[in-house]
Order: C-alpha cells, then sequence, then structure tokens
C-alpha cells in the first residue's frame, strides 16, 4: 500500500500539480488516522469482551461461594434450633414439666444443649474481588453496594457468637463440670452423633465411646439449682438471639444471589 501512495506522489509532483499532491496527503492522512481510529476501537471491543467475560467467571465463581455459605449457615441454624429445644427441655425438668427425667435423658438433653456452632464462611472469591478492585468489572451499582456491607454485618454476626461462646466455655461448662457428670455427657453426646454432620474428619476416627460413668448422679443438684436455671436462660436467649441474626444474613445471601442470577448471562 505504501508503495502504491509512493508511486502516486512521483507522478503528480513533475506535472506540478501541487494542489492535488496536497489534497492526496491530507486524504492519506485522514486514512491513516481513520486505521488508527478503527484499531483502537477493535482493541476497545476486545478489552470490553474480555472484561465482559472475566466480569461472567467470578460472577459464577461468587455465586458458588455465596451458596456455599448460605448452605452452611442453614446446617447451622438447624443444630443451634436443636439444641434451642434442647436447653427449653431442660427448663421444663426445672421447673417439674418434662418428660425427661432421668439421668440418660438429661445427658442426652445436655449433649444437645452444649455445642458451640459457629457460623465461618467462605470469602476468598469476594476478597480477591475487592482487594485487586475488580468490583468494577461486575458494573452493577447495586451488587457493588450490597458486597460492600457483607464484611461489616459479619464482624457483628461474629462478636454475638464469640460473646456466647465465651459465656458457654466459660459460665456454663465449668458449672456443669463443677456440679454435674461431663464424662456422661460427653457419650451421649457421641453416641447420639450429636455433631457428626460437621465433623472435617470421618466421624468412625473420633467418635470412639468413652463410656459412662459409674458414680451416682444427682438430678435434684440442677433441679434445685437457681445458678443451673439462670444459665439455661441465657443459653436460650443467646442461641435464639444467633439465629435470629442467621435469617438476617440468609435473607441477605438471597438478595445477593438474585441480583448474581440476573447478572450471569445463559449459556
Amino acid at each position: 500500500m505504501s508503495r502504491l501512495f509512493n508511486q502516486f506522489r512521483r507522478r503528480l509532483l513533475p506535472k506540478n500539480r501541487f494542489s492535488k499532491y496536497l489534497l492526496y496527503t491530507i486524504g492519506e492522512i485522514i486514512i491513516v488516522i481513520f486505521g488508527i481510529l478503527i484499531a483502537l476501537q477493535v482493541d476497545a471491543w476486545t478489552s470490553e469482551r474480555e472484561s465482559r467475560a472475566e466480569a461472567q467467571v467470578f460472577l459464577k465463581q461468587l455465586k458458588n461461594e455465596f451458596l456455599a455459605n448460605r448452605e452452611q449457615l442453614v446446617q447451622k441454624v438447624l443444630m443451634r434450633d436443636k439444641a434451642l429445644q434442647s436447653a427449653r427441655e431442660l427448663l421444663r425438668f426445672v421447673d417439674g414439666e418434662s418428660e425427661y427425667n432421668t439421668p440418660s435423658q438429661v445427658d442426652s438433653l445436655l449433649a444437645v444443649a452444649l455445642p458451640v456452632y459457629t457460623f465461618d464462611p467462605s470469602l476468598g472469591v469476594l476478597n480477591q474481588l475487592t482487594s485487586t478492585d475488580k468490583l468494577t468489572l461486575l458494573r452493577n451499582e447495586k451488587l457493588n453496594d450490597t458486597l460492600s456491607s457483607w464484611n461489616s454485618m459479619i464482624e457483628d454476626f461474629k462478636e454475638d457468637e464469640d460473646m456466647y461462646n465465651s459465656y458457654n466455655h466459660n459460665h456454663f461448662r465449668p458449672f456443669l463440670y463443677k456440679n454435674y457428670n461431663a464424662r456422661n455427657i460427653i457419650n451421649s453426646r457421641i453416641r447420639y452423633q450429636v455433631i457428626n454432620s460437621i465433623l472435617l474428619s470421618s466421624p468412625e476416627e473420633v467418635n470412639d465411646e468413652i463410656g459412662f460413668s459409674g458414680m451416682p448422679v444427682d438430678l435434684d443438684i440442677l433441679k434445685n439449682s437457681v445458678e443451673f436455671e439462670n444459665y439455661l436462660a441465657f443459653v436460650v436467649s443467646w442461641i435464639a438471639l444467633i439465629n435470629t441474626q442467621s435469617q438476617g444474613i440468609l435473607n441477605y445471601i438471597d438478595s445477593v444471589l438474585e441480583i448474581i442470577d440476573n447478572e450471569i448471562v445463559a449459556e
């Protein structure tokens, strides 16, 4: 192409056709500029296409992360519900209104009521987006605004979980260690596979029974203890609060998933 332009210019100059040569040169410049603009536009289209493709990858990864977090949280809510029911039944035991009145039955109730179940969300994809400033790729202001509140909401929720965890381990359990038989509670937890669903290892490797104690158990120690009653009241209060907060997080996750689904392009 450049050889053709040069030959044409050489034919024009000797014939003193300067004005035509000037027009031709201007036209040539325009063609070059037009070519550059086309190349820039192609680059922009290519970059745009790559950005949208990358955004789709992140959206799908983000969806999977939130789905996994939702599944985990639902599991923890259900397990806390069981703990809450057991704690309420123990209060009825203290009030003399429960059908669970034998040591083995109280052991099983305590085995379910005692564990603490915490929500440990995966944050890998979201942290990658925020740390690399790639949230802008998603190009959905509502989604970006919603995601921006996730970490602070989880921090607030974890504060409630941590306070209950501290209360459970530093107050409720020491009372039972001192006034009841913890071995029987633990063995009941193992026998009835209370926490099997959240174990990271094979239950067979950690669930060998330790047997029940041969020492006598006096249920009246618990039934007539205002301290035990108070501990149970706080357990019920804490678990109910945490599960209420969990429902708020579930609603949040559902709203995020709805926005993501609207942004994912069907293949």
